[in-house]
């Protein structure tokens, strides 16, 4: 399953645009408000539409929230009106069949159509079916990680499994954006018990634990301890410590590339210890860069491509280190003045180009410094030619503008000097 492209009209904060797709990667960069996650939810509507024709998962629909609002003024009274119909339209690749499908919300109080979307659910019928009969078929995964991936848990409910078993349990709640952490951790417990009871190695469980080492480095593995009653991760160095006693960054990962990996086993059983490297699909991942030291966020893309290789992925980013790993084609950038390839850019030209920032090579504290310095001595030069009556308020003046930095004494030091010898004395502490 892949999407070749999006096309949203009337969606959050978009009156119409369309994007174009690369096979693995997709990062999308703008600034906050930009519409990155709002993106990232249309593509959850679009993907979601596989589970239109399945009896248990029910697919995500377009809601009244997410029409664009548009201000009108009309004899001096404003008006806030929502724009309609909303579509979203995905041409893609779904069970090697190239189709297109689009859902669409034509009012307020209407539910979103599926008539654009009929040949899909003609597809999604299909899979339910010859997973219920114990055919042949390769299921894709399906994922989205939101910005609380960490701290957001669903509740836990008695109806996490459709069936004990089934291959369909690998898509409950798979496109919701909070973390189901609970259903990674019954799945662990599950293998491993079958594993000492039935005296058998688990092929689904090792996928897992190998996607881990794989994904976070070698050193890295990932266990469910029957007295800790969690699961376990050990590090390179040798340390042992319990889920949620790793630092974000660790936790991020490690809860992110396992929970792809079960679902992956758990929806392609026959791909055994390959189910990571053979199962394709679509994850979706808002702020990829979440939490990560700028070491791992230069190795986060490179780490998931080579352990997913037939995945999609599409995340949101403010990392320069990320859209810099990235290879042509992979960045969406949603200020369209700022088109360009920005691949294997020095960190610099990123960050002051791309991304706004004046000076990267220095602090913002040193740049209001530098330019508090050029304004002194401008003050400094005109001092010679300002009334006696002006010159308190050049004074003042002064004082200002050195009071920030008083606490770097070298700085104060020497400006201080270049006011005495404009006779303009000292400033006033």
């Amino acid at each position: 399953m892949k999407i070749h492209s999006l096309a949203i009209r009337n969606f959050r904060g978009f009156a119409e645009r369309e994007f174009s797709f690369a096979n693995q990667f997709n990062v999308l960069i703008g600034d906050n408000g930009s519409g990155k996650t709002a993106i990232l939810d249309a593509l959850d509507i679009a993907i979601g539409s596989l589970f239109l024709s399945f009896n248990e998962i029910k697919p995500r629909h377009i809601r009244s929230g997410d029409a664009r609002l548009v201000r009108y003024e009309r004899s001096g009274a404003f008006y806030i009106e929502p724009q309609y119909p909303v579509s979203i339209k995905s041409p893609g690749i779904i069970n090697e069949q190239a189709i297109t499908w689009e859902r669409t919300l034509n009012g307020k109080d209407g539910r979103t159509t599926r008539s654009g979307a009929d040949e899909l659910a003609s597809i999604s019928k299909d899979l339910q079916t010859k997973v219920q009969q114990g055919k042949d078929v390769i299921l894709p995964v399906l994922g989205y990680y939101g910005t609380g991936r960490l701290w957001l848990q669903k509740k836990e409910r008695g109806d996490e499994q459709i069936h004990p078993g089934s291959r369909m349990d690998g898509y409950v709640d798979a496109l919701d954006p909070q973390s189901n952490e609970k259903m990674l951790v019954k799945w662990m417990r599950q293998r491993q018990l079958a594993i000492a009871t039935k005296k058998k190695p688990s092929d689904q469980l090792d996928a897992v634990k190998r996607a881990v080492s794989e994904c976070l480095g070698e050193g890295y593995t990932l266990e469910y301890d029957f007295d800790q009653e969690s699961l376990i991760v050990q590090s390179p160095t040798g340390q042992l410590l319990p889920y949620h006693f790793l630092s974000d960054g660790v936790r991020n990962m490690v809860g992110m590339v396992a929970d792809i990996a079960y679902r992956s086993a758990t929806l392609n059983p026959d791909f055994g210890s390959s189910a990571t490297s053979l199962t394709p699909g679509i994850i979706l991942i808002d702020e990829i860069d979440l939490h990560l030291h700028p070491k791992w966020q230069r190795e986060v893309i490179e780490d998931l491509r080579r352990t997913f290789p037939k995945i999609q992925f599409f995340a949101s980013t403010h990392s320069p280190f990320i859209i810099q790993s990235l290879r042509p084609g992979e960045l969406l950038i949603l200020d369209e003045r700022l088109a360009g390839e920005y691949v294997n850019k020095s960190i610099e030209d990123i960050a002051e180009t791309l991304m706004g920032v004046s000076l990267p090579q220095r602090g913002e504290r040193y740049q209001r410094m530098y330019e508090a310095a050029q304004t002194y001595y401008q003050i400094l030069q005109n001092s010679k030619n300002v009334p006696s009556d002006e010159v308190e308020a050049a004074k003042l003046k002064l004082d200002e503008l050195i009071a920030p930095f008083s606490d770097n004494v070298g700085y104060h030091a020497f400006l201080e000097m270049e006011r005495i010898a404009a006779g303009l004395g000292r400033s006033k502490k």
